[in-house]
């Protein structure tokens, strides 16, 4: 059982290397927050191009609220451009922290987002001896999300998390060659593991790295649908790598 969906996952991903999808997910957030007053300003850029930007403030002891934002690619250069992904979104949420000991810390959010996604491409599918089908997606698309996380420290200056998420994806205006894409709420999986680190105990700045992805919860029944219909692209599946660097102002003013 445990082979079999590893198999899968590893077979998604190599997918989403190679293949082009209107929605594009956004980075997990697991703030590294631990008490009332504290701020987190973070900023981070995939392989994938995506730029995501987000501050999360602890306003009480254990809540949290946060807002983000993410872009990725920009307008074609020409209206006739061949291929092309544009999509910009944000996100606001709501969520808890609580440290378990100096280590552990555990936490979660729940939130709403709204993306916009422009793009022009030929749907691959590996299909080598069968005619490649032309997109031209302009998408409005809603997110609704739940995120756990959890981070435990494996030194005086480094951090290990997991985070994940469960995003259900809503289109709320989609077109596709001018024709209207409708389908269903589609849920997906959105894991994510990163290491931080701080350049000193009480510094300010704290850089990341993070490998990600976004799968369907039904990615196998999906895929193997008809290849013609355009509401799959919004289906299939999507990996990333990461790098950022967050900022503590809370911790700056410790320091005067």
């Amino acid at each position: 059982m445990v082979y079999r969906y590893a198999k899968g996952w590893l077979s998604a991903l190599l997918l989403a290397l190679s293949g082009c999808s209107v929605y594009v997910p956004m980075q997990g957030a697991a703030p590294d927050i631990r008490a009332k007053g504290e701020l987190e300003v973070s900023g981070g850029w995939s392989l994938t191009n995506r730029l995501d930007f987000g501050a999360t403030y602890s306003p009480l002891p254990h809540l949290l609220v946060r807002a983000a934002a993410s872009f990725k690619g920009s307008a074609p250069a020409h209206p006739d451009s061949a291929n092309y992904l544009q999509n910009k979104q944000y996100e606001l949420a709501a969520g808890t922290y609580w440290p378990l000991g100096e280590r552990w810390l555990v936490g979660g959010l729940a939130g709403f987002g709204r993306a916009h996604a422009r793009a022009r491409y030929q749907e691959d599918g590996f299909a080598l001896l069968s005619s490649a089908v032309q997109h031209q997606f302009d998408a409005h698309y809603n997110r609704y999300f739940s995120e756990t996380y959890l981070t435990c420290k494996v030194g005086a200056l480094a951090t290990l998390g997991l985070s994940y998420r469960l995003v259900q994806l809503r289109l709320t205006e989609a077109t596709d060659q001018s024709v209207a894409v409708q389908a269903s709420p589609i849920w997906r999986h959105e894991p994510m593991v990163f290491f931080r680190v701080r350049p000193s105990e009480d510094s300010p700045v704290q850089f990341q790295a993070a490998v990600g992805a976004s799968r369907s919860a039904h990615y196998d029944e999906q895929t193997a649908g008809d290849r013609y219909d355009p509401a799959r692209q919004f289906r299939t599946t999507r990996s990333y790598v990461s790098v950022g660097v967050a900022l503590y102002p809370h911790l700056l003013r410790q320091r005067r």
